[in-house]
């Protein structure tokens, strides 16, 4: 099954330390009791009796910020367990400071044969080998709502856990069609159709488990480290500035604004704001950033390169952030700074599409978060933009964009001229 893994919106370094383990290409079968979705969902889990629970979570940045809540409830439910989170090695350096789990593990996606396991220390890698190799976990978790693109099912199973608990198949169509047959090798599955938020869906697999879903909040806890390098960017590159607008121009190309058109937005904001420029980005944007650059008029500055971490902190620091539908949003509205958000999924397409901000808009207080997105997707799309190249975000030109941002800035930030419209 294709990995659909776009670009790394931001930077990061691969964990240090690593070790190789055979798995069996075969997963095991196991109960499969299908529980439907809903207030009175019961998935059977007892997190009081817990000690050892490993959750197996291979998506992106954006999807890491998104589990946040997942985990503070998780935490909250079994107080005594040892939690173990698993990653993609590409969200390690945001994933590692997390205070709701006990270890975090990095992995890279394999189908088959062995898999390569990392962390940060050697004596972290090493209790958590014993505990896998052993098959001490009492519970594994795969809380992801859409299709398993990642083998994260391979890992939960190769853990031994008693029992493993995650999404139906039958919860989309892709997931129907790219999952076919995964239901029997979980000990329960919750079949949760309902078109919802992602934060919603891990909320409500985590109720079904007997779970507590009181905080609703994202959180992410950062590296006082990486604080520390953020500001000595600031200090370096921008005199110390401590207002600046982030802007995150870079996506998948259908999620991308043209970027000679977010450039002159930038520009305009810029000017407006009386804010110099912070360009965030992955090393990959390292040449798109440099043009994106030489295009801006004002004080600006590459932060492209920095380990994600480090540019987390540095979109917390932010007065601000425009961003594509990209990991970037999520870690503004994570840090409470306010973020314009450009999708591509018009207003009138399918609200389940795996592109939809009804699913993955930036979650946080509603009256810091900005989404603009055209109105009709452009033919031949219909439910949702399936174009391989910057296709239904072009109807969004700069005076659409321009002068709800500007209004949208002026809640946060002093301007010159407060009257936009």
């Amino acid at each position: 099954m294709p990995q659909p893994a776009p670009p790394d919106s931001l930077g990061n370094p691969t964990p240090p330390y690593a070790m190789a383990m055979a798995l069996p290409d075969a997963v095991t079968p196991r109960q499969g009791l299908v529980v439907d979705g809903g207030p009175n969902a019961r998935l059977p889990v007892d997190l009081a009796r817990c000690r050892r629970i490993l959750v197996v979570r291979l998506d992106f940045i954006g999807d890491w910020v998104l589990t946040t809540p997942f985990l503070a409830n998780l935490r909250a439910s079994a107080p005594d367990a040892e939690i173990t989170v698993v990653v993609l090695n590409r969200v390690f350096d945001l994933a590692r400071s997390c205070a709701f789990v006990d270890r975090v593990i990095g992995v890279e996606p394999a189908a088959a044969g062995p898999v390569s396991f990392y962390a940060a220390d050697q004596a972290t890698l090493a209790s958590f080998i014993a505990d896998y190799g052993n098959y001490l976990f009492d519970l594994a978790l795969v809380p992801r709502w859409d299709t398993d693109f990642n083998s994260a099912l391979r890992i939960a199973d190769g853990s031994g856990a008693a029992t493993v608990i995650g999404f139906s198949e039958a919860n989309t169509a892709h997931r129907r069609a790219n999952n076919r047959g995964d239901d029997r090798f979980y000990s329960a599955i919750l079949r949760d159709t309902e078109a919802m938020h992602e934060v919603d869906h891990k909320l409500g697999l985590l109720a079904a488990m007997g779970g507590t879903t009181e905080q609703r909040d994202l959180t992410l806890h950062l590296d006082p480290a990486d604080k520390r390098r953020a500001a000595e960017f600031l200090v370096k590159r921008l005199g110390g500035a401590d207002r600046f607008i982030a802007i995150a121009p870079f996506a998948v190309p259908r999620k991308q604004v043209p970027p000679e058109r977010s450039a002159v937005l930038a520009n305009r904001l810029s000017e407006t704001l009386d804010l110099p420029v912070v360009v965030v980005g992955s090393p990959v944007h390292a040449p798109n950033a440099a043009a994106f650059l030489s295009e801006l008029k004002g004080p600006a500055a590459s932060a492209v390169g920095l380990p994600l971490g480090a540019s987390a902190a540095l979109i917390g620091r932010a007065s601000m952030l425009i961003g594509m539908d990209s990991g970037p949003a999520h870690i503004a509205a994570a840090l409470n700074t306010p973020v314009a958000v450009i999708f591509n999924h018009a207003r009138s397409a399918a609200p389940d599409h795996v592109g939809s901000p009804e699913r993955f808009a930036p979650w946080g207080e509603p009256s810091r978060v900005l989404v603009l997105r055209p109105d009709e997707p452009l033919a031949p799309c219909t439910d949702g933009c399936e174009v391989d190249a910057a296709h239904c975000i072009t109807q969004l030109d700069v005076d659409d964009l321009y002068p709800p941002i500007a209004d949208f800035a002026a809640r946060f930030v002093a301007v010159r001229d407060p009257v936009f419209s």
